[in-house]
C-alpha cells in the first residue's frame, strides 16, 4: 500500500507517491498514523517532507488528484520558470529547492499543514477553533474586559500586552513543533526567540508568523481596516483570503488590510504615532539608569503593577538593551544585575531584593 520508508528521499518521492497524494487530499486517519511514524523515524526528513507539502499545494490548487506524471512535469514547469530567491529568504532553503520555496510562500504554508491542519474554505479558517472547542482543556481562553491593556504572559514565556475589548487564546502547554495564538482585537506580542519553533498569530483578517520579535497586531471584526506594526525583528504577514501571498516586515515597517478591498499594503513607517508610553513606542534602552525609574516605565508601558521596597533598590542601577525581550524577561535581566528574585502573584510582579549599597 505504502512506499518504504527508505523510498522517500526526494520531493519528487513524494509528489509521486499515490499514498502521499491520497494523505494531502483526504486526510485518513489510518494515513495520519502512518505519517507520524514517518516523520517519527525520520526527523531529518521533516524538511523535506514540509517542502513536498508545499509543493503540492501550489501544484494542486483543485480537488483533483493529478498523475504521477502530471506532478512531475508540473513541477517541473514551475521551477523553470521561478526567478531566485531574495537574499532574506535564500538562508531558509538552498539551491533549487531554496527558489521553489520562496516562490511558493512556503513560510505561510509549512505553518498550516501541520498533522493536525483543518480545512481552508473561501478564505475562512475552518476547523481549527472547532478543534479548539472540541479539546477546550487544552488551550486557554483569556477575555480583556477592562478599560486598560492587560499582559498575558504564554507558556513559552512570550507575552502579549492585549487592548480592552480584545481576547487570546493559546495552548496551556508548548507545542513540540510550533507556538500557535488566535487573536480577536489587538495585541503588542514580545516573542521569546525559538528559531526551532515558529510562533504564529492568527486573526480573522491576517496570518502573522515570526521566530523572536516585537510586533503589534491589530484586528477587529467590526472594523475595516487591519494592522500589523513591526517593532524589532522580521514577521511574514499574509492576509486569511491570499494565504500565498506573503508580505515581509522589518523594523517599523507596517503593513495595512482593507477587508473591503481585500489588498495588503506594506509602508515604511508607522501611518500613526503611538503614544509615548506605549511598548511600541518605548526604547528600553538604558544606561546606568536607576532601576526605580525602570519599573515606573514598565509600569506605566504595560499597566502591570511592580511590587517592591523602593528604599532598598533606590541606589541601583541598570544598564543595558531590553527592546526585543518579553515583559518578564525585562524584569528577569534586571533583577539579576541587582542580585535580587521576582515571582508573578495574582497578575503582579513581586520583587524581593537585599538592595544596593
Amino acid at each position: 500500500m505504502y512506499l518504504p520508508f527508505e523510498r522517500f528521499s526526494t520531493v519528487e518521492d513524494f509528489l509521486e507517491s499515490d499514498a502521499f497524494r491520497r494523505w494531502m487530499l483526504e486526510k485518513r486517519p489510518e494515513d495520519q498514523a502512518f505519517w507520524r511514524e514517518w516523520l517519527a523515524q525520520n526527523p531529518d526528513k521533516r524538511e523535506l517532507y514540509e517542502q513536498a507539502v508545499a509543493t503540492f499545494l501550489a501544484i494542486q490548487g483543485k480537488t483533483a488528484v493529478p498523475s504521477r506524471k502530471q506532478a512531475k512535469e508540473k513541477a517541473d514547469e514551475i521551477l523553470d520558470q521561478l526567478p531566485d530567491a531574495s537574499p532574506a529568504i535564500k538562508p531558509l532553503f538552498r539551491g533549487r529547492w531554496g527558489r521553489w520555496a520562496t516562490a511558493a510562500a512556503v513560510v505561510m504554508l509549512l505553518v498550516w499543514w501541520q498533522l493536525d491542519q483543518p480545512v481552508f474554505q473561501t478564505g475562512r479558517v475552518v476547523g481549527r477553533q472547532e478543534k479548539q472547542q472540541a479539546s477546550g482543556d487544552d488551550w486557554k481562553l483569556v477575555k480583556n474586559g477592562t478599560e486598560q491593556s492587560l499582559v498575558v504572559v504564554l507558556p513559552d514565556n512570550s507575552s502579549v500586552l492585549l487592548s480592552p475589548d480584545s481576547q487570546i487564546r493559546f495552548r496551556k502547554q508548548t507545542h513540540p513543533a510550533v507556538r500557535e495564538v488566535y487573536l480577536q482585537g489587538e495585541g503588542f506580542f514580545e516573542v521569546a526567540k525559538n528559531p526551532a519553533k515558529p510562533f504564529i498569530v492568527y486573526t480573522s483578517n491576517l496570518t502573522t508568523k515570526v521566530l523572536g520579535t516585537c510586533f503589534q497586531v491589530r484586528s477587529f471584526d467590526k472594523e475595516s481596516t487591519a494592522f500589523v506594526k513591526v517593532k524589532t525583528g522580521k514577521v511574514a504577514v499574509s492576509s486569511v483570503k491570499s494565504p500565498g501571498k506573503t508580505v515581509l516586515l522589518t523594523v517599523n515597517e507596517e503593513l495595512r488590510l482593507n477587508a473591503s478591498a481585500e489588498k495588503l499594503v506594506r509602508h515604511e513607517h508607522f501611518l500613526e504615532k503611538e503614544p509615548p508610553s506605549a511598548p511600541l513606542a518605548q526604547p528600553f534602552a538604558f544606561n546606568y539608569t536607576p532601576v526605580t525609574e525602570i519599573f515606573d516605565q514598565l509600569e506605566a508601558s504595560y499597566h502591570m503593577p511592580i511590587h517592591y521596597d523602593r528604599s532598598l533598590l533606590k541606589n541601583c542601577t541598570f544598564t543595558g538593551q531590553l527592546n526585543d525581550v518579553p515583559f518578564l524577561e525585562k524584569v528577569r535581566l534586571i533583577c539579576l544585575t541587582t542580585a535580587s528574585t521576582f515571582e508573578l502573584v495574582d497578575n503582579q510582579v513581586v520583587i524581593h531584593s537585599q538592595g544596593c549599597n
